[in-house]
């Protein structure tokens, strides 16, 4: 794997499969044509990207872009839209957590890190259980949370009209059997 960065998910299912970040730009998301393609459903089809940069000093820095996705990205649950990554930060692609190992690649086991090099492609949704690490997507993501007050909200209101209506019902029926034994 050489001196690469690389990408480590640590979605419940697939805890440690590797992307290695072995070129200057890498284009992150749900659809196929992506250099790294996560098949999850709060993965956007062009979600992120990251490219390296040689800075002044001649060492290299790898910066994190999000494109506009849906669910936003995140680093050490922080919304970002574009940060320079440190060693062992968490990032989160939508829900699906990875990551980012920025060392030098030396492993006790080169050959399995070498196998997993080669993998561009996860298919999340093919999973038997998308259990995750993290907590529920709704709460991180601002939009979510405001949905799910709203909704919460929409569904008291419910229960006091039915409330009041049952309330009005039984009123009538007292008038009405009051007015028949009368």
């Amino acid at each position: 794997m050489g001196n690469n960065p690389k990408f480590t998910v640590l979605f419940e299912q697939l805890r440690g499969k590797t992307f290695e970040i072995d070129r200057d730009v890498m284009s992150i998301g749900r659809k196929d044509e992506n250099d790294i393609c996560l098949k999850d459903g709060s993965v956007s089809g062009r979600h992120a990207e990251i490219c390296k940069y040689e800075n002044e000093d001649g060492t290299i820095s790898y910066v994190l872009r999000d494109k506009g996705s849906s669910n936003g990205t995140r680093i050490n649950s922080v919304a970002i839209e574009e940060q320079i990554l440190k060693h062992n930060d968490l990032i989160m692609f939508g829900s699906v957590e990875v990551l980012f190992d920025s060392n030098d690649g030396s492993s006790a086991d080169s050959t399995a890190t070498s196998l997993n090099r080669l993998t561009h492609t996860i298919d999340l949704n093919s999973m038997e259980s998308n259990l995750s690490t993290t907590p529920a997507l709704t709460s991180l993501n601002p939009l979510a949370v405001a949905e799910e007050k709203k909704r919460k909200m929409v569904h008291t209101v419910v229960i006091i009209v039915i409330a009041v209506i049952g309330v009005a019902a039984l009123g009538a029926l007292v008038y009405f059997l009051r007015n028949i034994f009368s």
